[in-house]
């Protein structure tokens, strides 16, 4: 169900922003055919949104604390609560501003290259994340790749040629309105 609503809602995601940049905006005198195209409005949006998801979290851990001290919490939620946990780490929390300042970067340029690609190509594209992330997985924390993963590897990137394949080969129909998909718009992604 997990994998379902991340599929759905991924979709959706990519869908909806793709919209949002083709809507026109009030033409104003003198100015042709303007959409509506802030692609960093667009990430700043999705961040606060994620940052509304601290306030939650916050808000089952308060509601634990509570249940907790009420002696409510059924036994699976007791041994699970943070604070009987103590990690302790001597990394500088600090550190956590290099891989933020990557996932604000990727997704501007994500964000940037949704306007000048077809959502699908996009969503394609982004699927390389998953390969791109084993291969760092390989070379940064020296892990072994099984049968398995190779494999699932293969199919993602054979569906990322076929839509690719596609995409370049579909006759174009001269009466249909045809996006057309920028190479700088597919640098962006692959660099992202």
């Amino acid at each position: 169900m997990v994998m379902l609503g991340m599929l759905v809602s991924g979709t959706a995601n990519t869908i909806l922003m793709k919209v949002q940049n083709q809507t026109p905006v009030e033409q104003l005198p003198g100015i042709q055919n303007k959409t509506f195209n802030h692609p960093f409005f667009q990430c700043a949006v999705m961040f606060l949104g994620e940052l509304l998801c601290l306030g939650v979290y916050g808000a089952k851990l308060l509601w634990q604390k509570r249940q907790r001290k009420l002696g409510q919490l059924p036994p699976e939620e007791v041994e699970s609560l943070p604070d009987d946990v103590k990690l302790k780490t001597s990394i500088n929390p600090l550190l956590l501003a290099i891989p933020a300042a990557f996932d604000c970067t990727a997704s501007t340029l994500m964000n940037i290259a949704l306007t000048m690609v077809a959502a699908s190509v996009y969503q394609m594209l982004r699927g390389m994340i998953i390969i791109i992330t084993a291969v760092m997985s390989i070379v940064f924390l020296k892990r072994k790749l099984y049968r398995h993963h190779w494999t699932s590897m293969g199919f993602i990137f054979l569906g990322v040629v076929l839509v690719g394949l596609a995409y370049a080969l579909a006759p174009k129909n001269p009466d249909a309105p045809q996006e057309e998909t920028k190479a700088l718009g597919l640098i962006l992604l692959v660099v992202a």
